[in-house]
């Protein structure tokens, strides 16, 4: 077989309606040798269950398959440092169970990771938005065609969750930390950015974005972007956040 080179990490937390088509996703990815981590983040919900079945009928399809479970609710953070600890590639996937990904997505993504330096902890692709009925998506920002420049984060985020990461960076910047109310992508993009990292766009779509108003953006991150702001500009005194010295 092919050795190992990339795992798929799932974070999920209350969506069981959603889950599945995530998972197809992933059973569809033409990178063969892959692992997949699912972390349920204590949901209240049959998710896990969903998930546990669906494991037991692709199980062939992966090196191996793992699912996960936090007996306490214990943020988006942990459930992603949970699953890196967890997987063995030197490269990981991270995938929200709302979102999905085009089959040629890791692929494509490893492709340019294989010929990338040392120094290149992201390969991200871009992102399609897909906004469901009753969406108004003009806040919907952080879906761009921009390609990673670390300067470019002083401002905002504006790469998205779903990326490739190298699993090596995640462990020398201590992984994601929870940060009340979200943005916890952002500011591993800003610790990773101070190690001395960088990331590099594949420059294709080969992901979906699902923009619906149960997701965690809607929900408290446009109602909390002040405090967020300056929780970020202190921990990150380089940022030039406009929302942070109101």
């Amino acid at each position: 077989s092919q050795p190992l080179r990339a795992a798929v990490l799932v974070s999920l937390f209350d969506y069981a309606e959603r889950i599945e088509a995530a998972l197809d996703s992933v059973a569809s990815q033409t990178e063969k040798a892959l692992e997949l981590v699912v972390v349920d983040d204590h949901s209240g919900d049959q998710g896990a269950m969903i998930v546990r079945d669906w494991m037991q009928r692709h199980a062939g399809r992966f090196e191996r398959c793992l699912l996960l479970k936090h007996v306490t609710n214990a943020g988006l953070a942990a459930a992603r440092n949970t699953a890196f600890q967890a997987s063995k590639a030197p490269w990981c996937f991270v995938l929200d169970a709302d979102n999905a990904l085009f089959p040629q997505a890791v692929q494509s993504c490893m492709e340019l990771a294989d010929h990338s330096s040392a120094s290149v902890a992201v390969v991200h692709p871009l992102v399609a938005v897909e906004a469901e009925a009753g969406r108004a998506d003009e806040q919907r920002s952080l879906v761009g065609l921009a390609s990673w420049q670390n300067d470019r984060f002083r401002a905002g985020n504006y790469i998205d969750a779903m990326a490739l990461v190298r699993r090596s960076a995640w462990e020398a910047v201590g992984g994601y930390t929870h940060i009340e109310g979200g943005w916890e992508d952002y500011d591993f993009w800003c610790k990773l950015v101070e190690s001395g990292f960088h990331g590099m766009q594949c420059p294709s779509i080969q992901a979906v974005y699902r923009s619906h108003s149960e997701s965690m953006t809607m929900h408290s991150t446009s109602r909390l972007q002040r405090s967020l702001s300056r929780t970020l500009q202190d921990r990150h005194p380089w940022l030039e956040l406009p929302l942070a010295s109101d």
